[in-house]
């Protein structure tokens, strides 16, 4: 059973570089005091395994989370442009799972005749 962490509509910069993550989900990463980044085990729609690195800032009091390594090949995989939307689920404890494991899905906004649709799971 998954349960949402997060909805974003997604921004040039999320696709092209990394994707800012909402600072409220920042715990669901377990990122250890003193680290900076992790590496985060996401299963996408077609149930295929990816690696993201979700990573903070050093110095700041703000940390800032994104989503960067391995999240850029997925977005060029999936041919995600600006404006579509990623949600990020976390998965339940898996029974001795060092870390929780989380899901994506990604659609895109289309507008036919004035009204907006959403497409399935990308």
């Amino acid at each position: 059973m998954a349960k949402k962490l997060f909805t974003k509509k997604l921004s040039k910069t999320d696709i092209d570089y990394r994707m800012s993550v909402p600072m409220k989900s920042l715990y669901a990463f377990r990122i250890r005091k003193g680290e900076h980044c992790k590496e985060i085990g996401v299963t996408d729609i077609d149930g295929k395994r990816k690696r993201f690195r979700c990573s903070t800032r050093k110095t700041d009091p703000h940390p800032k989370p994104v989503l960067s390594s391995g999240w850029t090949a997925f977005a060029k995989e999936r041919g995600l442009r600006k404006g579509d939307e990623v949600t990020i689920f976390v998965m339940d404890d898996i029974n001795g799972a060092e870390d929780l494991e989380f899901q994506i899905q990604a659609r895109r906004k289309m507008e036919l005749f004035g009204k907006v649709f959403w497409t399935d799971p990308l």
